[in-house]
């Protein structure tokens, strides 16, 4: 029996440590009486070697049985709550788990003429990390005569969701061996696949859909376009204060968002339905929406204005051990990598709005080993490099691109 220590508290639900099973189990094995002779026979039971396996056996059970109890009383609680029980919770909110896809390519097979190659036949990476299945049987065509082998056109798809985009040429290793079948390669990808969404994804996304019936205006907005299909990123602000225009050039008593990825429609669709009367919003798309009346209003939103940064990095070598063969390639691979940001939950990376503080990227140049930074320099022209930050509007975004990225390397 959950002494007030563990099972169900005010604190929420305490499962029982392995440690404390086994105490517990010992301490009751020892207050065990000989009904005859009225003896204790097992006084010294931490010093059975046997019993204490046995006791471990059914310890480690009961561990088992409290972490599903646990387990099972988090299901309901939405910040806590994992798998098949998230997925059912928050269709209170009206969202369903994102299923995933799968990635399907065309592949070029080579074979004996009238041989069949069922379908559900694998064909791997070079690697064996993913393989594709044959989305029906393929029997090779017949030839002219002369010819022993025939080729022919093949859809297979994935064995695992995801978003897996392999190179022409990379899928050629048959796992599924058919006499008179040949060679396999992909050629083209036809699709390409989708994972399946996080447990942590869908718990932001949960999140989201609270908002959307927020009291605080703003936020309901800001919740209404990160719910849009497609949207990766987000901002609304206001200018509640300042008239004709605040600094950030927004009319008095108008909202501008700042949204990626999305259509369009459907973003002005959202504001439409959640901008308080008066509001049509501030920014440079603008479409046009009309209520039951008739009327007409164009609703606008900003796509963030994109702002090329230029990085000049000088490293010198202090390990060339350590310093990789390509150090230069992976150094600005690292910088683009560092730059990217996800939705405003994300604190990563330089998302719409925010400076590029020059010092952040030694973050990224220093996780390739082997080296020192000498200078590190930035700009918005590859003329005008220096050691400044880089001050970017809040409907502007700092993009970076291993084209515009220098890395000198000394002491090789």
């Amino acid at each position: 029996m959950a002494s007030s220590s563990y099972g169900m508290t005010l604190a929420g639900f305490i499962p029982k440590r392995l440690a404390d099973i086994q105490n517990d189990m010992n301490a009751s094995i020892a207050l065990i009486v000989d009904p005859h002779t009225g003896e204790y026979p097992f006084q010294n039971v931490t010093d059975d070697a046997v019993l204490q396996q046995v006791v471990g056996v059914f310890a480690s059970a009961l561990e088992e049985a409290w972490e599903a109890a646990y387990e099972a009383s988090v299901q309901f609680d939405p910040q806590k709550n994992t798998g098949a029980g998230q997925s059912g919770t928050v269709q209170l909110n009206a969202i369903t788990r994102k299923a995933g896809t799968k990635t399907i390519l065309t592949f070029d097979l080579t074979g004996t003429p009238g041989v069949l190659v069922p379908a559900g036949a694998l064909i791997a990476s070079a690697s064996g990390e993913t393989a594709y299945a044959l989305q029906e049987n393929v029997i090779f065509p017949a030839v002219v005569e002369g010819q022993r082998t025939s080729h022919t056109t093949a859809r297979g798809v994935c064995t695992e969701y995801g978003a897996f985009d392999p190179g022409p040429g990379t899928v050629n290793t048959i796992q599924t061996p058919v006499a008179g079948w040949f060679n396999a390669s992909n050629t083209a990808t036809e699709s390409i696949g989708t994972a399946q969404e996080t447990d942590e994804e869908l718990r932001k996304r949960q999140q989201r859909s609270t908002q959307l019936t927020s009291y605080r205006q703003i936020d309901a907005i800001y919740a209404s376009v990160l719910a849009v299909e497609g949207v990766t990123y987000c901002r609304a602000y206001q200018n509640a204060t300042a008239y004709p225009v605040d600094d950030r050039g927004i009319p008095f008593k108008e909202v501008a968002v700042v949204a990626e990825g999305g259509d369009p429609a459907a973003i002005t669709d959202a504001l439409f339905l959640r901008f308080p009367v008066g509001v049509i919003g501030h920014g440079s798309i603008s479409i046009t929406k009309y209520d039951q009346q008739g009327v007409g209003y164009p609703i606008s939103f900003s796509r963030p204005t994109p702002i090329p940064v230029y990085v000049n990095v000088i490293v010198e070598i202090t390990n060339r051990s350590e310093f990789p063969d390509n150090g230069i390639q992976l150094i600005k691979e690292a910088i683009v990598a560092y730059a990217q940001y996800g939705d405003t939950s994300n604190t990563e990376g330089f998302p719409p709005g925010e400076d590029v503080i020059r010092t952040r990227l030694y973050t990224p140049i220093n996780s390739i080993a082997g080296h020192e930074i000498i200078l590190c320099e930035i700009g918005t022209a590859q003329g005008s490099l220096s050691e400044e930050n880089i001050p970017i509007a809040w409907n502007q975004v700092a993009t970076f691109d291993v084209g515009d990225i220098t890395v000198t390397v000394r002491g090789q």
